[in-house]
């Protein structure tokens, strides 16, 4: 059954929420309240030993501050405000759903003539590594919608460097609604797909100026096809021309994580072997570009796993000792300060403590890790206990929120907002 349309009333203050009486899901007690501390938890640093209480009450802080910025972008009137949001309706048309929007301030701009909506609900997501202070980037962004493919393409082709690279973790359909448009090809029987000028007809000239044949204004080939068992991805290789030119682009859809779920058994192991896949393709300096339907919820959570993984695996999370200090909690904020709703469900966050523990407890040898001739992404026996009991949701469910409420693909209807230019009413 569906749960209730989002909706974020930014026009009052905003307030911190205490812990609720009854909330759903939310079943914390003396007796069923389960800690990652569950174990040997020699060497592991304090934030891989909290209650579910603990990660439930951090959640709720992120929550209240995202709340609060939104207030503050709304009631400064300043266009400049790093959480500005634009109100015109051609930005609005192309958001899949009416509350995911892009900062304005810190969205990816795609390369129009001047005068043209530059707008795609997209953001550069930049974290430090805490050693070298290396920046690792990545862009999350929505599914294509229909009528906007042209956008997502020529992002990919100028955002990227010499090899383009993007994490699919949705299916174009999931519970009969569709959550991301068909962008690319699929088989070797439609290998090309055309990217026409009547969808981007801003962009119907290459850099030289020079007119494009017929309706064509890029094109996506499909050059070879994999399906990798170990990280239970689609593989593609394709090639995006646009105009003259044209590069090399990965795409690698995942099958194991559905909307609003966490991957569980072999599809976590899977998402671990994606991570670390798709990572080799590209430099930490040309961005990964990862979606899902909206671009927060798995999405924010895929891109905090692998800036927090790489930093256990250079060992500065075990060096953790302060129990005031949690990098989970920094990295999502860091993240939601540049695109609103990262890592959207208690769920998602609860997820990457679980993976975190894990993995740390793996590299401690408190576990082994899995065995190479058994299935892929299997565990052995010797799993940690709290990995059991934070997955066993008879001891506990993380308190739930709302799906998002998609848009309409007609004209929106435009409204009077706060600074005096035009809106779409969340009712449209």
């Amino acid at each position: 059954m569906a749960h209730p349309a989002i909706k974020i009333d930014t026009s009052v203050p905003a307030t911190k929420r205490e812990l609720p009486d009854g909330d759903a899901g939310l079943d914390i007690s003396e007796q069923g309240n389960p800690r990652l501390e569950a174990g040997n938890t020699d060497d592991v640093p304090p934030f891989l030993c909290q209650s579910v209480s603990e990660i439930h009450d951090k959640f709720e802080d992120l929550e209240w501050m995202q709340r609060s910025r939104m207030a503050e972008g709304l009631l400064s009137n300043d266009p400049s405000h790093p959480y500005a949001l634009e109100a015109d309706p051609k930005v609005k048309a192309r958001n899949r759903y009416i509350n995911v929007q892009a900062w304005a301030n810190c969205r990816i701009h795609l390369r129009v003539p001047e005068g043209e909506c530059d707008f795609i609900n997209a953001s550069p997501i930049t974290l430090k590594d805490s050693i070298t202070q290396e920046e690792r980037k990545y862009i999350a962004t929505q599914g294509p919608k229909h009528g906007n493919l042209a956008h997502f393409w020529h992002m990919v082709f100028h955002e990227s460097k010499e090899v383009g690279v993007i994490v699919m973790l949705t299916q174009t359909f999931e519970a009969g609604r569709e959550k991301c448009a068909q962008y690319f090809p699929l088989d070797s029987e439609q290998a090309s797909m055309v990217l026409s000028k009547s969808e981007f007809d801003s962009f119907s000239s290459d850099k030289n100026g020079q007119q494009e044949d017929g309706g064509v204004w890029g094109k996506v080939t499909l050059l070879e096809t994999t399906f990798d068992s170990k990280s239970r991805s689609e593989i593609r290789k394709l090639e995006l021309t646009i105009g003259s030119e044209s590069k090399i682009v990965w795409h690698f859809l995942f099958a194991g994580w559905a909307d609003y779920s966490k991957p569980e058994g072999s599809d976590r192991q899977a998402l671990l072997d994606l991570i670390n896949l798709s990572a080799s393709k590209c430099s930490s300096d040309n961005p990964r570009v990862v979606h899902c339907s909206a671009g927060v919820g798995r999405t924010g959570t895929f891109i905090a796993l692998d800036h927090l993984l790489r930093e256990l695996e250079s060992g500065q999370l075990l060096q953790v000792d302060d129990p005031e200090i949690d990098p989970v909690f920094e990295t999502v904020n860091q993240m939601r300060e540049q695109r609103m709703m990262m890592v959207y469900n208690e769920m998602q966050m609860q997820f990457i403590y679980e993976v975190l523990r894990e993995q740390a407890d793996t590299k401690l040898g408190k576990i082994s890790k899995p065995n190479d001739v058994e299935s892929p992404g299997s565990q052995t026996d010797e799993r940690s206990t709290k990995m059991t009991k934070l997955a066993d949701e008879a001891d506990y469910q993380p308190a739930s929120k709302p799906e998002l409420e998609a848009t309409s693909d007609r004209v929106p209807t435009p409204t009077r907002s706060w600074s005096g230019t035009p809106e779409v009413s969340d009712n449209e």
